[in-house]
């Protein structure tokens, strides 16, 4: 009994954990979460590239390769974004939406 509760690795209770952005490096930012500092690697979908601003709250998966950077948690836009709709955001505050009525905003201005 002793044995397996003090020798065997504790699995952690979720293999998830969220992490405060600090500095991006081509597609490596360093994260700071409860399970320490360290370098995550950013997943996007193909042909985007983004990394997290400084201080985002990163939502992060440890693989044995290291630690991957899924996304940036998002507060809800209920006033701007319909159901389907996509909303592109800068933290500068440029941004581009598809509307679902086929309309592109771009700084509000409809294309």
């Amino acid at each position: 009994m002793w044995i397996s509760r003090n020798l065997v690795p504790k699995k952690p209770d979720s293999l998830v954990d969220t992490a405060a952005a600090n500095c991006g490096i081509n597609t490596k930012l360093s994260a700071v979460s409860g399970s320490g500092k360290g370098q995550c690697e950013m997943v996007n979908p193909p042909g985007i590239v983004s990394l997290p601003g400084k201080h985002n709250d990163i939502v992060i998966i440890p693989t044995e390769k290291g630690q991957l950077c899924m996304g940036v948690r998002m507060p809800y836009y209920e006033d701007n974004v319909k159901p389907g709709e996509v909303l592109i955001m800068s933290d500068g505050g440029a941004y581009i939406k598809l509307a679902n009525d086929g309309k592109v905003y771009i700084n509000g201005q409809e294309f």
